[in-house]
């Protein structure tokens, strides 16, 4: 029986931080960083953007890697937590921002990864952000993150954002989908059991020439889970 709810940031967080920070660096990230390094001409990493960046377990994976990154979270526990994990040797390539995301301009970036945040957007605060994501991104960089489906235990939430497949496909429109991974199925949150309905994402903004905003873009990679 899901019976999980979202985590009340402020009362809840630092429990959160804590419990996330015995995690591995996510799946999703660990993919997405080994692409890249395949794939890039770069002598060294450029600068990703980490929004909602939490315990900071995927920021710490992002440093290790030499990537310069901008933390972005809406609570400031957050970066207090996060600068006492950072090693003193990563501290220079680090600037966190304490602010929520849908009030941050974004500086152009080479990857922009939002784990499971997104999703605690509100409809329209995403669109806002969505398009500020791809504005950031520089042709060739990558977008990394999830998007919440409807058949999700919490899509009840008003405070959040869910979305039907068809939906969350036209939400690729404009990049190269280099993964779209369907999960719907029952599992564990930090709140609980709760049954998962999620996109995973990898997405490329095509280098200047190949390809406008807006094109249609289709999912390469799909996997429905119960």
């Amino acid at each position: 029986m899901a019976n999980s709810r979202p985590v009340h940031w402020g009362k809840e967080s630092l429990a959160y931080y804590r419990y996330s920070s015995k995690r591995p660096p996510r799946e999703l990230l660990v993919t997405t960083l080994r692409h890249l390094a395949t794939e890039s001409t770069r002598a060294r990493p450029g600068r990703a953007i980490d929004l909602g960046f939490g315990g900071g377990t995927d920021t710490l994976e992002l440093l290790r890697n030499g990537w310069t990154v901008l933390a972005v979270d809406g609570q400031a526990a957050a970066a207090d937590f996060l600068a006492r994990r950072v090693p003193p040797r990563r501290r220079r390539a680090l600037t966190t921002v304490v602010a929520p995301m849908q009030e941050v301009e974004l500086p152009p970036a080479d990857l922009v990864y939002a784990s499971y945040s997104l999703p605690f957007l509100r409809r329209p605060e995403f669109r806002t952000v969505w398009r500020r994501i791809f504005a950031s991104l520089r042709p060739g960089g990558h977008f990394a993150g999830q998007l919440f489906g409807d058949r999700d235990t919490w899509s009840g939430d008003r405070s959040m954002s869910f979305w039907r497949r068809a939906e969350a496909v036209r939400w690729t429109a404009g990049y190269r989908v280099e993964l779209f991974r369907e999960t719907d199925e029952e599992g564990t949150a930090f709140s609980g059991p709760k049954h998962w309905h999620v996109y995973d994402l990898i997405l490329e903004k095509p280098p200047r020439g190949r390809a406008r905003a807006g094109a249609t873009a289709r999912p390469t990679t799909t996997r429905s889970r119960k």
